[in-house]
């Protein structure tokens, strides 16, 4: 199914969550990227600002298409939209990785990170990854596929998947989940994934949930 949740109050603490391969990023810093690539925002058309909030612009992920959902412990929370923009063009990204176009396409997860790592039930975790793509061609736009899976112990409960057109170079995503009152206290699993043009890349990490 396809989920269009609007942005729930304070979506705006998601902007001081994305990633650098060092750590977290920001808020000042993220406007200033979102500012300097205001057309890679995935957005209520393309580039759209929906709001202007604790320092940074949030963009919902309407250009592409959320699918998946919450089963299990975690049935009656809630999935949000992505927040995303490109964090480098190609160009830079290239360098970083001494990117050859015969290599063919690349997708590289940088960092993954659920934030904050300890929630209680009813509060909203937000699920952040940085991540690389390239293809051979620098005008070339790519059908990439971000996945979150989440597991309690070997059981999935949550499993979405953005599904949207990318052009090359380094993309911060987070998504929002709030979980339900009576979700379990333990530790949680999530796996994430980006796929493109038949390569992949996965990264792990996990939070915990307590009463």
């Amino acid at each position: 199914m396809q989920i269009t949740l609007p942005l729930r109050q304070g979506v705006a603490l998601l902007l001081c969550l994305f990633l650098v391969a060092g750590g977290t990023l920001g808020c000042a810093a993220i406007e200033e990227q979102v500012k300097a690539h205001p057309e890679t925002a995935a957005g209520v058309g393309v580039g759209a600002a929906v709001g202007l909030l604790t320092g940074g612009l949030i963009f919902h992920s309407a250009a592409g298409t959320l699918l998946g959902g919450l089963v299990g412990g975690l049935t009656g929370g809630v999935i949000g939209n992505v927040i995303e923009a490109r964090a480098q063009d190609r160009a830079a990204t290239s360098k970083q990785y001494n990117y050859s176009p015969a290599q063919g396409t690349m997708v590289r997860i940088e960092a993954v990170e659920a934030h904050p790592a300890q929630i209680r039930p009813g509060d909203t975790i937000n699920l952040n990854m940085r991540f690389a793509v390239l293809a051979r061609n620098a005008q070339q736009t790519l059908q990439v596929s971000e996945r979150r899976q989440v597991f309690l112990n070997s059981s999935v409960v949550g499993d979405s998947t953005l599904q949207v057109q990318r052009m090359g170079g380094t993309w911060t995503s987070s998504q929002p989940l709030t979980l339900p009152a009576n979700t379990a206290s333990g530790s949680y699993r999530v796996v994430m994934s980006v796929t493109a043009d038949g390569m992949e890349s996965t990264q792990q990490t996990t939070f915990t949930v307590v009463r």
